[in-house]
């Protein structure tokens, strides 16, 4: 954990707007709380946690306790998580996940009613229950803001469209800015307009492979292992026939099946270049820019699936920071993931 405080401390004295941890083997929560310690002036947040292997008041009760230690910074980014995951890890599922995540929003805004005023309504849904006992013993805790911001990833239009009409920020990854506008945007509006809401109230978030080197075969090099690993799965299966490259994603696929991770190292130059931020400084500042006025915070992702050591994520994440540091006039948020998970 010490490389994530030492990371958390260079991005925030480079003055970036927010870093994210996100869930694979150490604990987002765990891995925020040290992000938060290590900065003072940068948002914090998970970027994602898989919200159905934990309880919503679990969830609520931690990012409140986050949202304490960082002085009102902490930013709660959840999604269903990986349905091979979540049966293999949490003896949980992906089933129904329009109505279960809609529930669990419910619960989870009721969780810090109850847990900011000591008093809150039951709720007995299909797939959760909220029943607070009706005599609070503990009364209220001390909560630094009644509700912390909630972002929800989705990819596919439900999900979206549910984080319009409850969230106040969307994630998702491997758009492009063309697509953020004629299909993100349109069904967050078309959700949020029907909820009450605006547009505006809802923070547009993308995150990006992002991997940077003078040396820009290097860059290449770690891109494609993290490149390929994302691209295999299939959420993404939509957007690669979006960007005709689902051939080149099979193909990926196969060899997966018969090499495991080893097979990342073939990713295609086409998958990397319309995947990821990769490149020399430079070319990685131009292809940041395309993003300008499309997007309000950029996720920028370092490599880190195997064989890429901590060393590599390391090198990646300090060359983001050197390389985005925020100016005056950039029109984009910076933003760094620090979950070094290799």
């Amino acid at each position: 954990m010490a490389n994530v405080k030492a990371l958390a401390a260079l991005a925030d004295a480079a003055r970036f707007d927010a870093q994210w941890s996100y869930e694979v083997f150490r604990n987002p929560f765990m891995v925020t709380a040290a992000a938060a310690m290590a900065s003072s002036k940068c948002r914090v947040g998970t970027g994602i946690i898989g919200a159905f292997s934990r309880s919503p008041f679990d969830v609520a009760n931690s990012a409140a306790d986050l949202d304490d230690l960082s002085d009102g910074r902490m930013m709660l980014g959840i999604g269903t998580g990986a349905p091979e995951a979540l049966r293999a890890f949490h003896s949980s599922h992906g089933n129904a996940p329009i109505p279960r995540m809609r529930e669990y929003i419910d619960v989870l805004r009721r969780s810090w009613e109850f847990l900011s005023t000591g008093r809150a309504e039951k709720y007995d849904g299909e797939h959760f229950q909220f029943r607070p006992p009706p005599v609070n013993p503990w009364g209220p805790r001390d909560m630094v803001r009644p509700e912390i911001p909630l972002y929800l990833a989705a990819m596919r239009p439900q999900m979206i469209r549910l984080c319009g009409a409850r969230a106040d920020g969307w994630i998702g990854y491997f758009f492009t800015p063309e697509l953020l506008d004629s299909y993100v945007r349109s069904n967050l509006a078309q959700a949020a307009a029907k909820a009450g809401r605006d547009l505006v109230d809802i923070e547009i978030c993308v995150e990006m492979v992002c991997s940077i080197s003078p040396d820009r075969e290097l860059a290449m090099t770690r891109a494609r292992h993290q490149v390929g690993f994302y691209a295999v799965h299939p959420t993404t299966d939509s957007l690669m026939a979006d960007y005709g490259l689902i051939d080149e994603v099979n193909e990926l696929r196969k060899r997966f099946r018969s090499e495991g991770a080893g097979a990342f190292a073939h990713t295609s130059d086409r998958l990397v270049e319309k995947l990821s931020i990769t490149g020399t400084p430079e070319e990685a500042r131009q292809k940041l820019d395309v993003y300008r006025n499309h997007v309000d915070l950029m996720f920028l992702h370092t490599p880190y699936v195997p064989p890429l050591t901590v060393d590599d994520a390391s090198d990646a994440f300090t060359n983001i920071v050197s390389t985005f540091a925020p100016r005056e006039g950039t029109g984009i948020a910076g933003s760094t993931v620090i979950d070094l998970s290799a």
